[in-house]
């Protein structure tokens, strides 16, 4: 009796796993304006947020939401007189970077003649501040110090008795609380971008993968090692079919895109010999999505470009070859542009044998005979 083979029962193993677990979802965080302009935890970019928002006078028309937000979590706090303090806080100016002693910046001041919330707002900085210049730089008679953190901080790492810890998530997920009542008479754009801050803060404040995919991963590591190889192994195939035409086809030559550039892995290009702005290009990145899709282009670049419209006019092809000429290549305004386009869901048989494939739908949907009639005339 022949016993199967090593590979043989490495698939097996690997098909009881993905049929007996599912495997978990991990959710990406979503994009926000700070982090596409790289400056998601800028600590200045954030004071200069609030202080916006703190501001009741400002074109926002949220009022004193902020200001009732912060007032509720610090009467919430372990102050000792946290229950009665702030019972009206009014007519109050906000300051960011104000100057303190010893050449000390405070990072926000909330203060009218009598009160003041003095905020050291840190990100991922520590807490290394002498708390004490900042609390005696404005003489009020109330008078609160916060920490507002991403991570909670203890209160034994606070040397001060009245400054306590707030996070950044706790404010804006206070405001969230209240904001309902604002809408009405809000600014619609300011509260796009409270909410686009609202989630920045959410995307610092949380770990990218939760604890039990992290679990997950460690419970089942080998397993999944062995399907991210089986998925580098397919790539190496796929790549290597493509590139297997390339080096077959007569009057073309193959060009594979530089190592680590944007390209690689995504295409390889078929290149005319006499004219290098004329190419076949087959991308092929998505065959190993859930897509599984491939599209082969006869493509053109640069000078090429430049009186692009002369081609159809002198050159005679046929009804099959102008039915997949590119609806905008006279119009494109990048430097390349496809004169003719096919899109392919290959089988997983016919990925087996993509060499073979591609090379027959090359011919029998008459990208070749286009590309040929484009070479001649050059």
């Amino acid at each position: 009796m022949n016993q199967p083979k090593a590979s043989e029962v490495a698939l097996q193993v690997l098909q009881t796993f993905l049929n007996t677990n599912e495997i978990p979802t991990v959710k990406g965080k979503p994009k926000t304006f700070l982090s596409i302009a790289k400056q998601p935890h800028y600590e200045n970019v954030w004071s200069n947020i609030y202080a916006f928002y703190f501001n009741v006078r400002e074109s926002h028309k949220l009022n004193n939401l902020f200001i009732k937000s912060l007032i509720s979590l610090i009467r919430e706090s372990s102050l000792p007189d946290s229950k009665t303090i702030f019972e009206t806080f009014l007519n109050f100016d906000v300051v960011t970077e104000l100057g303190a002693k010893e050449q000390k910046r405070m990072d926000i001041a909330l203060f009218n003649n009598d009160q003041a919330i003095l905020i050291e707002n840190k990100v991922y900085h520590m807490l290394n501040n002498d708390l004490d210049i900042y609390y005696n730089e404005l003489d009020k008679i109330e008078k609160v110090g916060i920490v507002l953190s991403l991570e909670p901080i203890s209160k034994d790492k606070i040397e001060h008795p009245r400054f306590i810890n707030i996070t950044h998530l706790q404010l804006m997920q206070r405001v969230m609380q209240y904001l309902g009542t604002y809408l009405l008479k809000a600014n619609d754009k300011y509260v796009v971008f409270l909410k686009d801050f609202y989630q920045n803060i959410i995307n610092l404040s949380q770990p990218y993968m939760e604890q039990e995919n992290i679990n997950f991963y460690y419970q089942h590591q080998q397993k999944i090692n062995q399907l991210v190889h089986y998925k580098f192994k397919l790539r190496e195939h796929i790549l290597s079919e493509v590139v297997k035409v390339g080096n077959e086809l007569e009057n073309l030559e193959k060009y594979e895109p530089r190592l680590n550039s944007f390209n690689d892995k995504r295409l390889v290009y078929y290149v005319c010999p006499h004219e290098r702005n004329l190419m076949i290009t087959v991308v092929y990145e998505k065959l190993l999505t859930n897509e599984r899709v491939m599209h082969i282009a006869v493509e053109m670049q640069g000078d090429l470009l430049q009186n692009r419209n002369i081609y159809k006019e002198k050159i005679q092809f046929a009804d099959e070859e102008k039915a997949i000429f590119a609806n905008h290549f006279e119009t494109t305004q990048e430097g390349w542009a496809h004169f003719a386009i096919k899109h392919y869901s290959p089988t997983p048989q016919q990925i087996g044998k993509l060499a073979e494939y591609i090379h027959k739908i090359i011919i029998d949907d008459h990208l070749l005979a286009i590309y040929n009639k484009l070479a001649a005339f050059f």
